[in-house]
């Protein structure tokens, strides 16, 4: 059977709010037991377990059991978590089973096992990059935030083990543009009922967002959906999950905030930080793998079970860009103006018009679908190691959904923008 799954709002709050230990115990048991129930190796039920009982923690195993059921003994395929990384927060012992598991098993295609075989050798790759040296502060010392590989290194079969599944990946999409698909439409589809976003927790969420910020006296803004909204319809958009919120580099450090959060009396936690780490080969016996000293991207969370991105904007000429471990969007430098958000009030930039066409070209009439991914006149890629099997998921759901023009529209930018290249006989990452 397969099943197709849309995110329901209510559920990410309940899966996003902070809680007590006394409940996030039993709730990370019931976590293990249950991602080991639907075919999970021991070590992978452990580490769920105790990531499970973190205050950040819950989320990530309920959609690894999701992934479990899709890859598992359950017979259903759910197509709603693709683009999940399965290697996120995974520790390197358990990430070594997985890569086991997935080579015997018979039930994923040739290009599942590739794809989540390269988020395990990229996951491991991208840990090595974050642990500290020899004791040093890893904010601190940007030596620490490098990993140079030769053909000595350990770590040199697992760079070339990621490569290979890319590229492995890579062929089995080749070989489905070739070759027309069987109908894999989903059996059975459960959809969210309406509009779930409760807008007085937003407004709520930007007062308190506001007080954070003035507590460490950071400018910030709001940008992308919710200054859409702001403008557009003077308020949220009523198909929103989170609120999205901009703050330039040269005042950004994680540290303080993290201070100022720890400080907010459970107002606000951190619920990850994303870091993008860039993968440079620069001799065929020499691949560099780097990551930038500060977060490009914080995911807040409000006692509401409300999401705040907070993106940092790093200044390049006269573009502002932001963005994340996949996605690269960059715009004009703007100013600042005010803009009515509801029952709240906002600053966002200044020449509005300007800013949404970048971002979304006809922004003036509202889209009931819209590709973050590819459809922004702005975008482009991250060029790390994590956005190349990221976006590979996304080219293969196209492909199942028979959209092969569409797979083709995402191949030509990733060959367009460097992060792989166009062969005789396919695609090649680099």
């Amino acid at each position: 059977m397969k099943v197709e799954l849309e995110k329901s709002y209510r559920l990410l709050r309940f899966l996003n709010k902070p809680r007590h230990k006394m409940i996030r115990y039993p709730l990370a048991f019931l976590a293990g037991v249950g991602v080991l129930t639907v075919g999970a190796p021991m070590s992978v039920a452990k580490d769920s377990m105790q990531l499970a009982a973190r205050s950040n923690g819950l989320k990530i195993v309920v959609r690894r059991a999701i992934w479990f059921v899709h890859t598992g003994w359950v017979p259903v395929a759910i197509r709603s978590d693709f683009f999940f990384d399965i290697s996120e927060k995974m520790s390197e012992k358990a990430s070594h089973d997985l890569l086991a598991w997935l080579e015997t098993n018979t039930r994923i295609s040739d290009f599942e096992r590739h794809v989540w075989q390269a988020d395990l050798h990229g996951g491991v790759l991208e840990n090595r990059v974050s642990q500290p040296m020899n004791g040093v502060d890893a904010r601190k010392e940007k030596a620490s935030r490098e990993l140079l590989l030769t053909p000595q290194d350990s770590l040199w079969d697992t760079d070339q083990a990621f490569v290979g599944s890319v590229n492995a990946a890579l062929e089995a999409i080749t070989v489905m543009l070739a070759t027309p698909s069987a109908d894999t439409r989903p059996t059975h589809t459960f959809q969210k009922a309406g509009e779930s976003f409760d807008k007085a927790d937003a407004y709520q969420t930007i007062s308190d967002y506001r007080s954070l910020m003035e507590s460490i006296k950071w400018p910030w803004y709001v940008i992308s959906g919710t200054l859409l909204g702001a403008v557009r319809e003077k308020d949220f958009l009523g198909h929103d999950y989170d609120i999205d919120i901009g703050i330039d580099e040269d005042v950004f450090d994680i540290q303080v905030l993290r201070d100022a959060v720890a400080a907010s009396v459970n107002t606000w936690f951190i619920k990850s930080e994303s870091y993008c780490t860039f993968r440079e080969v620069e001799s065929k016996d020499k691949v560099r793998y780097s990551q930038l000293e500060q977060p490009i991207l914080v995911k807040l969370v409000h006692c509401s079970g409300l999401v705040a991105d907070l993106f940092v904007h790093v200044r390049d000429g006269n573009i502002l860009w932001h963005g994340s471990a996949i996605h690269r969007w960059d715009n004009s430098s703007f100013t600042l103006a005010e803009y009515p958000l509801g029952d709240e009030t906002v600053h966002g930039a200044s020449d509005a018009d300007r800013y949404l066409t970048e971002n979304y070209g006809d922004w003036r009439t509202p889209v009931t679908s819209f590709d973050c991914s590819i459809d922004p006149p702005n975008i482009r890629y991250s060029r790390t190691a994590r956005s190349v099997t990221y976006l590979s998921k996304v080219i293969y759901r196209y492909l199942l959904d028979g959209e092969n023009e569409r797979a083709r529209v995402y191949l030509n930018a990733l060959v367009s923008d460097g992060m792989i290249v166009s062969t005789h006989n396919g695609y090649r990452y680099q």
